[in-house]
């Protein structure tokens, strides 16, 4: 979509986008396997959370990250000809293999978040209600998210990437402290996170100048010491 691979360029220039798949190219047995590690985390993450949701009859993504990150993915994976035409490198080509079955991961959690959480989440609302009510959620998110895209200048989604490990467990421990209970987490999707984090930082500091800033950098390390938080708490929970 011509729309979108234009507001991936709009912003204030941030990496090089040339220079940074370059990165991946010059780092590659290095970068490839902070790549796995992350998205490993990352699928333990999802897997996790909806194998826990069907266990726990409820959600156990919040429904912030998940709105978010589905807008993300799909965005992502609906520019199917930008990155297989107009980029046609092999590692944003990869991305978009691993961000469809997340695409796919995120509309499960919808549907747990219809069939077992309505009543917490949108008490009084009728399923119809509900449904509408999370269309237009997710509506309003995609347009949020595509904001954030033409600000940020992010030709290879490196930055939209970082979003989503900030938000994992950002949002995750206040829905656990108010949840007050280990329902609908694991250790297996929590330690997802911290993989997520630790493979992700590295990752992308070791391809582009501009991820090893002191800012970003020290926003990395905060992020990874925060993914160990949901782990501390799970282990104070009761467990119902």
């Amino acid at each position: 979509m011509t729309f979108l691979s234009n507001l991936l360029t709009q912003g204030t220039p941030t990496y090089d986008g040339a220079a940074a798949l370059a990165g991946h190219e010059q780092h590659l047995l290095v970068v490839m396997a902070f790549c796995v590690i992350s998205f490993a985390g990352a699928y333990m993450q999802y897997f996790g959370a909806i194998r826990n949701g069907f266990r726990d009859r409820t959600h156990s993504i919040p429904i912030g990250c998940n709105l978010w990150f589905l807008a993300h993915d799909t965005t992502y994976v609906s520019m199917y000809s930008h990155w297989f035409g107009d980029v046609h490198h092999w590692i944003v080509e990869a991305f978009w293999f691993a961000l469809l079955v997340f695409a796919c991961c995120e509309l499960v959690v919808l549907y747990q978040v219809v069939r077992y959480s309505r009543r917490t989440l949108f008490p009084g609302f009728s399923l119809g209600q509900t449904i509408l009510a999370l269309v237009f959620s997710q509506a309003c998110t995609y347009l949020l998210f595509w904001w954030f895209m033409s600000l940020a200048h992010d030709p290879d989604y490196l930055l939209c990437f970082t979003t989503t490990v900030i938000l994992t467990p950002a949002l995750t421990i206040p829905m656990m402290v108010w949840r007050g209970t280990r329902q609908g987490f694991s250790v297996f999707m929590l330690s997802g996170f911290v993989l997520l984090a630790v493979g992700f930082y590295p990752w992308v500091w070791m391809v582009e100048p501009y991820f090893r800033q002191p800012l970003y950098v020290a926003l990395g390390v905060a992020n990874i010491l925060v993914s160990f938080i949901p782990l501390w708490i799970y282990a104070r929970l009761p467990a119902r």
